[in-house]
């Protein structure tokens, strides 16, 4: 290792962990490292020999979890025997997924045991040896070897940190690289478990399109049961949740409960706000003005498509624009789409582009269009 990267190492524990990391898969393994620069994730991009992850496991006894998950992904089913573990959940993933013969078996002497354990967590790194989980069944949680192919490009003006982030590296890579198709489409077994019932142990950890069909569907309990690791929601992930709030009530219930107690679930949301104005447009279409009876939430972005896939009430919207007047507009829109014309006209709404749009757009009366422009002239359809 060049001079610098020491230097940094010895005040940076990040740093130190990365170093060990490539070292240690390397075989050559640190004579000493303190807790906070013992890395995670010490079988990726690269694997140690068999010999160095005994060494491994014997010089530093606390990390020999992360040697039976290096072991799985290996398939080194001979030192996996060696260290006397607990049959973790991730080290089985890990083994099943890793395609070689010593991670099967690896696989298969875990599943041979009643109870099973979480020790290991893949998106705070840890391993809790003490206060560890059990029982517990295959969730498809583990972030395995071949999901860490995928890399988002070093030029991305944006990049968020994902979790679960074993390697501590954003993801990061010179160039944008993308799973292998058989790794990201489901085969026909796998597909089966869009349509029928979870079982407790889940046969695969692609889980990306069971959990978004579960969100989209607002199935609280199938999504409960895919969604429980925090693993950072894409923006894909969040438009299901969205649109299974919108179109479902007690899957809005639930999740303005999650958020009220920043569960799981909450914190796996890197725009929660969004959903939040997702729960406050189903309440609105549900009538419940007690959303709003003490004033507009704090923080709480306001939704614009308060009439879809339910319309309020005529007294609902004047309401609303009464207590709330920055909603003045959505209440507006939502009139001229249920065609409340009294509603309509008690708003007088200024003439503006976007409400001669809703009103061509989706308004059988003419009426609405017509008064737009006869109000706003030019402006409402140029935009101005």
């Amino acid at each position: 290792m060049s001079d610098p990267v020491k230097r940094l190492s010895s005040s940076m524990p990040l740093v130190a962990r990365a170093r060990n990391a490539r070292r240690i898969m390397s075989n050559d393994i640190p004579e000493r490292m303190t807790a906070e620069e013992q890395p995670y994730c010490i079988w990726h991009p690269d694997m140690a020999t068999e010999d160095a992850y005994r060494s491994m496991a014997s010089g530093f006894p606390d990390m020999r979890y992360q040697v039976g998950r290096a072991c799985a992904a290996a398939g080194c089913h001979a030192l996996y025997q060696e260290l006397d573990l607990l049959p973790e959940v991730s080290i089985a993933e890990e083994g099943r997924e890793s395609e070689t013969d010593g991670g099967k078996l690896i696989y298969d002497e875990i599943m041979s045991f009643k109870y099973r354990y979480v020790i290991m967590d893949d998106c705070k790194r840890t391993v809790e040896l003490m206060d560890y989980v059990c029982p517990v069944y295959l969730n498809g949680n583990t972030e395995v070897r071949w999901r860490l192919t995928a890399l988002r490009g070093i030029a991305r003006r944006f990049n968020d940190d994902l979790l679960p982030c074993t390697k501590e590296d954003m993801h990061l890579g010179l160039e944008v690289q993308e799973l292998d198709e058989r790794h990201d489409i489901l085969n026909d077994n796998e597909a089966k478990l869009l349509y029928n019932p979870l079982p407790r142990d889940l046969p695969a950890v692609k889980k990306t399109l069971l959990t978004q069909m579960a969100a989209h569907d607002g199935n609280i309990e199938r999504y409960t049961q895919l969604a429980t690791s925090g693993r950072t929601l894409t923006q894909l992930d969040q438009d299901c949740v969205i649109r299974g709030i919108i179109h479902h009530t007690m899957y809005a219930r639930w999740w303005a409960g999650q958020i009220k107690n920043d569960t799981i679930y909450a914190r796996s949301s890197p725009y929660v706000w969004d959903i939040q104005r997702a729960i406050m447009a189903r309440r609105i279409m549900l009538n419940d003005a007690s959303a709003f009876e003490e004033g507009w939430p704090p923080g709480v972005p306001m939704p614009y498509i308060i009439w879809w896939p339910l319309q309020p009430q005529p007294d609902m919207l004047g309401l609303l624009a009464m207590k709330v007047s920055e909603m003045k507009r959505q209440c507006a829109a939502a009139a001229i789409v249920c065609d409340y014309e009294n509603v309509y006209k008690s708003l007088d709404p200024e003439p503006s582009w976007h409400l001669w749009n809703i009103a061509s757009e989706f308004a059988a009366n003419p009426f609405y269009r017509e008064d737009q422009e006869r109000r706003g002239g030019g402006r409402c359809r140029s935009g101005g």
